[in-house]
């Protein structure tokens, strides 16, 4: 049995869920021993979380110095010239792979990138494993994720495969899509043709008055149930269990939840950011999107998917629009969602993570 090291960092969901769900497609199937690795967490614990939280920041409640961070790592030589500062990385990272032996490396997150090719310049033969990039980004990615070089990438569409081919040799990508957890195979979608009330996914921000804003504007339309989630924000969740709103049956309020695959899967409507992981599991749950909130640079790229497959649309960040564009969606018994949802049968994958896992462990593809 092959083992293989996975290499992730906890900056944005979809590199770790991506991480977590080709582990658990390789070792459901037996196909190999599989230890995950972040070694940001590893070498510098405390500073790694502050830094978590400055993204998280960043992202909800000031996209605009995303945007700005997101524009340098994508120019070349930005992040280059920087490092010189990551060599504590490197020694680290060397230190794992010398103890795991492992016969595949797999990141799921950009510098690794460039630690691997710094540590094949140095002569390190430990780094002369098989090395390979899992994209989790769609369409508009950032050039980290490629201009270091990898021995393969693995993209989640054609289009992503297409930007690659300007710069990267077409034998080393491979469109296999984005691995979702492999649970999305087992259950069953919604009904096409369904009957009231609508039900409703919602994934907010941290901005608390926002939040509660958008929810009013929803609980004054009829017909809907709805569902927040509020993950690890634990602050909004508590700001939200006091609201008058959730002592009615119409409102359901849920904390941190490892059920996401479910409960999209059995809601007739996302509604939240544009991040890949989220974006691509509500596609493998055929569950259609509306879009509030995009964070600058990677997430353009998924709104793009979305609108390019017709099965959602981006609303305006106002919460009167954000209820305008739900009216409207389910208004006609639901002729637009009908049609989003009609695409989406055509576009899930939830096998993606099953084909990842055999690629690495044949070399070819499913």
């Amino acid at each position: 049995m092959k083992k293989i090291l996975i290499l992730t960092a906890g900056f944005g969901d979809g590199h770790n869920t991506a991480a977590k769900n080709i582990s658990k497609a390789l070792e459901e199937e037996a196909l190999a021993s599989v230890s995950i690795f972040d070694v940001y967490l590893q070498r510098a614990p405390w500073l790694t979380k502050i830094l978590q939280s400055g993204y998280r920041l960043a992202i909800n409640k000031a996209p605009m110095i995303w945007s700005v961070i997101f524009n340098f790592l994508n120019h070349p030589g930005y992040l280059e010239k920087t490092l010189f500062m990551t060599r504590p990385l490197r020694v680290a990272l060397k230190k794992k792979i010398e103890e795991t032996k492992p016969d595949i490396l797999v990141s799921t997150y950009p510098l690794y990138a460039f630690l691997i090719r710094d540590l094949r310049q140095e002569g390190e033969s430990s780094s002369n494993i098989p090395f390979v990039t899992v994209i989790t980004d769609s369409t508009a990615i950032n050039t980290s994720w490629y201009r270091s070089g990898s021995d393969d990438f693995i993209v989640v569409d054609h289009e992503t495969a297409a930007v690659l081919r300007t710069t990267v040799d077409p034998k080393k990508i491979h469109v296999l899509g984005f691995p979702v957890d492999p649970c999305f195979s087992t259950f069953s979608r919604l009904n096409p043709q369904p009957s009231t009330p609508w039900r409703i996914l919602y994934l907010p921000s941290s901005q608390e008055q926002h939040t509660l804003n958008v929810l009013h504007a929803l609980h004054a339309l009829e017909h809907l149930e709805i569902t927040v989630v509020t993950g690890r924000l634990d602050q909004l969740y508590q700001t939200l269990q006091k609201s008058p709103l959730f002592h009615e049956n119409k409102l359901k309020l849920v904390g941190w939840s490892d059920q996401v695959p479910q409960l999209l899967a059995s809601h007739h409507l996302y509604i939240g950011k544009a991040g890949g992981a989220i974006v691509h599991e509500a596609m493998a749950a055929e569950c259609p999107m509306l879009i509030s909130h995009v964070v600058p640079g990677q997430e353009e790229g998924n709104i793009e998917l979305i609108e390019r497959h017709d099965v959602g649309r981006l609303a305006a960040h106002y919460p009167e629009t954000i209820a305008a564009s739900v009216t409207e969606i389910f208004s006609n018994q639901g002729a637009t969602w009908k049609r989003w949802k009609k695409h989406l049968k055509n576009l899930a994958d939830p096998s993606a993570s099953l084909k990842i896992a055999r690629f690495l462990t044949t070399g070819q593809n499913p």
